[in-house]
């Protein structure tokens, strides 16, 4: 199973200060919110921001495709 990971773009991970390969604590709030730990930050100028979680994950917090999640420390 693939890590839960966000891809971060280059700028934007440099603007709220993530590393490549950084482990994140991330909240969103769908019906159920939840705390995601151990998010992998991936890092490149060849992504856009976007974060990939396992789908039954996501279907047990009630997260659908658009929501927001607030990186937490």
């Amino acid at each position: 199973m693939a890590a839960r990971h966000i891809h971060f773009h280059s700028s934007d991970a440099a603007k709220w200060g993530i590393a490549d390969k950084q482990l994140l604590r991330v909240k969103v709030g769908g019906e159920r919110g939840v705390v995601f730990e151990q998010v992998l930050a991936r890092v490149s100028e060849h992504f856009a921001l976007d974060m990939h979680i396992d789908t039954d994950e996501g279907n047990a917090a009630g997260v659908s495709t658009g929501d927001f999640a607030e990186i937490v420390d």
